[in-house]
């Protein structure tokens, strides 16, 4: 436990500060690109995210659950991304102008032209970067991360500054994954130095194209409203969805991503070593992960617009309401976010895919509605999705971990309640200071400060285990603090 503690504070460390750095970048492009601008470039980051599923084919995550790694396994799975991710830009590369006259937007073309060349360098450091994972050597993982954002970070800002417009991004993204594949490259294990092998690739096939195919069409689910939104509203509409999507996953980025990448092969070992102690480690890291999901999410759904605001100036401010609405469908996502590890660690890729050929069509279907509405009905769809999701998920967990309705329900409901009194407080502010003027950055730290201390206490007053973890830091931070000046 003590090891993934470890883990968890490198992973996290990378995760916040990466954020941060990405967050001031944000803040800086958003004054320098128009909503337009970012919503050609969203485009496109969806046309490719949606290939980069194939392009990977379920490598890494069959590097980091494969039980037994052995080198002929390895080297096939080197083998599969190359001969995935070079055919799909050369693929990407060839249609790109019919895609631009699709949108009737020549700049697509431009952009997928550098996203091809991703797909090029991608190969030699995924699978790698995959092992670093197995391995838990998040220390290595932070330095690699941190590289990457200030490469990201320092391109973007000064190319947009040179007038790159929407190509600023695509450059900046091409620029990062270059130096990513060179900085995993050094910190790979000598043991896997090695080889793409053809002959192996059967090895990790099968893995593979069920993942892939599951994650496929979860990406695509994802990513499905650029391309009705570009099409349907226009690209200045599709700007301001994505940067209230963006500013949502800001949690995903700085959080569940840092977990996630954790409790992955957590899970696996789990599995590996004790089957019967899953149900456990699942409940508890529901308990751990809504505690903060949920407070973050309630607090956007009331803050969102005075957040964007703050954060990306006020061209952008039509961005909240939306920001708003998908925030909320959050909470309901927040609960069946772990389960999809759970089904890879378990071995149960089927039940993954089957549940996502089952939501994925009602999504399609219900985004596609809502866009003969309005942007705020297309956000809202998320929370059926999201609904179905849950219901699927925990239908199959429970025949695979015996996992119980009240199981689950006793996971969360703590974090309900901690998140609840928060909530209300800013609730209150906001509707008996409606009318009076306020500096908006100062009110809004304010309310930061109210939510954030209420809810540390009632971390405290309802005992969660976050809390002694939190004692538990305070307490090493002392303790340090006194030797260092016994010391002195």
């Amino acid at each position: 436990m003590n090891s993934i503690k470890k883990s968890l504070i490198w992973s996290f460390s990378e995760r916040y500060i990466n954020q941060i750095i990405s967050l001031i970048s944000s803040m800086v492009l958003a004054r320098l690109l128009s909503p337009e601008e970012i919503g050609i470039f969203s485009l496109c980051a969806a046309l490719t995210a949606m290939l980069t599923i194939f392009r990977d084919f379920g490598v890494s995550e069959y590097l980091i659950r494969e039980k037994e790694l052995t080198k002929d396994k390895v080297t096939g799975a080197y083998a599969l991304t190359f001969l995935m991710a070079w055919p799909i830009a050369l693929l990407i590369y060839t249609l790109k102008e019919n895609i631009a006259s699709f949108y009737n937007q020549p700049g697509v073309s431009e952009i997928i032209s550098i996203q091809a060349l991703t797909f090029i360098v991608l190969p030699f450091a995924s699978p790698s970067y995959a092992l670093l994972n197995r391995n838990m050597q998040f220390k290595n993982i932070f330095i690699v991360q941190l590289l990457t954002t200030l490469i990201y970070a320092i391109t973007s800002v000064t190319l947009a500054l040179l007038d790159f417009s929407y190509l600023s991004l695509a450059w900046a993204s091409l620029a990062s994954i270059v130096v990513q594949t060179i900085m995993v490259t050094v910190f790979r294990s000598k043991e896997f130095f090695l080889f793409p092998n053809f002959k192996n690739i059967h090895l990790v096939w099968k893995f593979g194209a069920t993942f892939s195919l599951s994650r496929t069409i979860e990406v695509a689910m994802n990513n499905v409203h650029e391309l009705i939104i570009s099409y349907q509203f226009g690209f200045h509409q599709l700007g301001l969805f994505s940067r209230a999507l963006g500013l949502v996953n800001m949690f995903w980025t700085n959080i569940t991503s840092a977990v996630i990448r954790v409790l992955a092969p957590s899970f696996a070992k789990s599995f590996h070593q004790s089957p019967n102690q899953l149900l456990n480690d699942y409940c508890k890291a529901i308990s751990y992960f809504t505690v903060l999901a949920w407070p973050f999410f309630a607090f956007v759904t009331l803050e969102a617009k005075n957040i964007i605001f703050i954060l990306f100036g006020e061209q952008w401010i039509a961005a909240g309401p939306i920001a708003s609405i998908l925030a909320a469908c959050q909470l309901i996502c927040s609960i069946s976010t772990l389960a999809p590890n759970i089904l890879v660690a378990t071995g149960h890729i089927k039940q993954r895919l089957i549940i996502t050929l089952t939501i994925a069509p009602i999504h399609v279907i219900g985004i596609v509605i809502a866009s003969f509405f309005n942007i705020y009905w297309i956000a809202a769809t998320w929370a059926v999705t999201w609904s179905i999701a849950l219901l699927l998920y925990n239908y199959h967990l429970s025949k695979i971990i015996n996992l119980s309705f009240d199981n689950l329900v006793k996971s969360f409901m703590p974090s309900f309640y901690i998140t609840l009194i928060p909530f209300t407080l800013v609730a209150a502010i906001n509707f008996f200071s409606s009318g009076l003027e306020f500096n908006p950055v100062i009110f809004f730290g304010l309310k930061c400060i109210v939510f954030s201390i209420a809810w540390l206490i009632m971390i405290n007053l309802t005992k969660h285990p976050l809390s002694q973890d939190i004692k538990a830091v305070i307490q090493s931070a002392k303790w340090k603090k006194s030797r260092h000046g016994s010391t002195n």
